[in-house]
């Protein structure tokens, strides 16, 4: 990639990843805008921002809910895109700094059984999770052949009902 064209898509990822500390769960497409400009797609529930790098198409999501606030949002590969450790931990450092100070803020070693919005999970050896089941966080990042993080509100598993 000439230089250029790397020190921009380094300029949009610094951008994505290590903006302001507030919460991103519960902004609104509005806020989220400000950081990112305009969605390459958008429905009323959903809006997703693109990134080309060296590496590939990284894709990020957004999952708002009645009262357009988000619920869940992911980050991750496109097709054959790689998926760095780096890219992975600086979208969880930014979705982390609101709850830094959070005294019930835990990470789920492997194996272990968690509960979330009502529901019952076991850690996988090949996630990374983060729970703060009072403040309703619960962060996954899953280290498979398809890598990804996400981060979900509760309510993410009670949309429809």
């Amino acid at each position: 990639m000439p230089t250029p064209s790397r020190f921009l898509f380094v300029l949009l990822l610094v951008g994505l990843l290590a903006s302001s500390a507030q919460a991103r769960l519960s902004e609104t497409l509005s806020e989220i805008k400000k950081r990112y400009d305009s969605p390459a797609a958008q429905t009323r529930d959903n809006a997703t921002w693109l990134f080309e790098g060296e590496d590939g198409q990284l894709v990020y999501t957004v999952t708002f809910d009645a009262k357009g606030r988000s619920i869940a949002e992911g980050f991750k590969p496109v097709k054959r895109a790689r998926f760095t450790k780096e890219n992975a931990l600086g979208f969880i450092e930014t979705q982390l700094a609101p709850y830094h100070d959070s005294k019930t803020l835990r990470i789920i070693p492997a194996g272990e059984k968690y509960r979330f919005a009502g529901q019952d999970f076991v850690c996988d050896p090949n996630e990374y999770v983060v729970l703060d089941e009072p403040r309703g966080l619960l962060l996954i990042w899953s280290q498979v052949v398809n890598p990804a993080v996400m981060v979900v509100a509760p309510e993410m598993f009670h949309r429809g009902n």
